[in-house]
């Protein structure tokens, strides 16, 4: 009996943010007899232990590396040591900036299928003279080393491969059904977290860091309380900014009407208990979790840095950045509260996705 394929993914972390829940959708449909999925880290994550066991469980293993921000050379040390020293049949690069390095090391280590996968719009690190130097060597590194260009979005795979370089669109998959088939009423959903049945109810899913843009969403969540006093405001996620975040709410005397839930299992339930999901990013490719808002039939308000890819139903707004929070509110409170699905909402079935990641990875 043939052993399946060990396919290597460079995520840096396993939380709960987009990439990763979309890569672990992915590990739970594929066909784990012909593939297997082992994942490296940064070791200032080994504390984000969100999908550990289950990785373990599937079959899959986790290796540490240093941060490559913090220190390079034991980074391409340790990678090195690895890719040599354990058997892997692919590499699949999520890493946005400097991916073209994870690259490099995989080919000097003789792996034949080099996979880089876009799933964002940007690397945040903005246009200092450093960055975009360093940015010009991986992009030249991941040009001459690829074998294989994935993107969650047309406009997540022309902001890192450019005009020229085709890709292939892979669809950031979810499980449908879970989404559009909650059994658990509103009302009692509601009612474990507090929240009157009238309340407008507000939503966001994502890891506190500068590209969510809670500060700003913050500020759009102030102007609807002037509008609609009994609304609600659910805020999922973790990360480096949340103390800010949660200080900022006490600071605005907001307490009682925003709710931190932290890290969540049960987001399909959570997603029906509100009314609006609202998602101010600086920059997105393709985010899961509007699309998972999406399947839970919700309104979507977006900044207009989310790739318009983003709408697969008909209630979805794209706002400005340089609008202001009341012109945001005001799109919040615009009724209908409801949403049906596109067509192209479909497509998203992980059962799919799976299928197509099979493909590129016999091929």
């Amino acid at each position: 009996m043939s052993h399946p394929k060990r396919i290597l993914h460079f995520q840096g972390r396993m939380g709960k943010g987009g990439a990763e829940t979309f890569m672990m959708n992915a590990y739970r449909n594929i066909d784990r007899s012909k593939f297997q999925f082992d994942f490296l880290i940064y070791n200032d994550f080994k504390d984000v232990k969100t999908y550990n066991q289950e990785i373990h469980h599937l079959g899959g293993k986790i290796y540490s590396v240093p941060n490559p921000k913090k220190n390079i050379i034991g980074y391409i040390k340790a990678v090195n040591d690895l890719l040599k020293e354990k058997h892997f049949d692919i590499v699949h690069s999520e890493v946005f900036f400097g991916g073209g390095l994870n690259l490099w090391l995989a080919n000097q280590a003789g792996i034949k299928k080099r996979i880089v996968h876009s799933h964002a719009t940007s690397d945040g690190k903005g246009n200092h003279l450093v960055y975009k130097g360093i940015r010009k060597v991986f992009d030249k590194l991941m040009k001459e080393n690829a074998t294989d260009y994935l993107a969650c979005s047309n406009e997540a795979g022309i902001a890192l491969y450019g005009n020229e370089q085709p890709f292939i669109f892979v669809p950031n998959g979810i499980d449908l059904e879970k989404y559009q088939n909650v059994t658990e009423s509103k009302k009692d959903i509601r009612k474990k977290l507090n929240i009157g049945e009238d309340n407008v109810v507000i939503g966001n899913i994502g890891r506190f860091e500068e590209q969510k843009n809670h500060r700003f969403l913050i500020d759009i969540f102030q102007s609807v309380l002037k509008k609609q006093p009994n609304a609600t405001l659910l805020l999922i996620g973790e990360g480096s900014l949340l103390k800010e975040i949660k200080q900022i709410v006490k600071e605005k005397k907001m307490e009682n009407h925003v709710q931190f839930l932290g890290s969540r299992d049960d987001i399909p339930e959570l997603l029906k208990a509100m009314d609006v999901f609202l998602m101010p990013s600086l920059y997105e490719g393709l985010p899961i979790s509007a699309v998972e808002a999406q399947a839970a039939k919700l309104k979507l308000v977006l900044s207009d840095e989310v790739s318009k890819e983003t709408k697969l139903s008909k209630n979805v707004q794209f706002l400005s950045l340089n609008q202001s929070s009341e012109e945001w509110a005001a799109k919040v409170l615009e009724e209908p509260y409801t949403n049906e699905p596109l067509p192209s909402l479909s497509q998203y079935d992980m059962k799919k996705t799976a299928e197509q990641l099979e493909k590129i990875y016999e091929k």
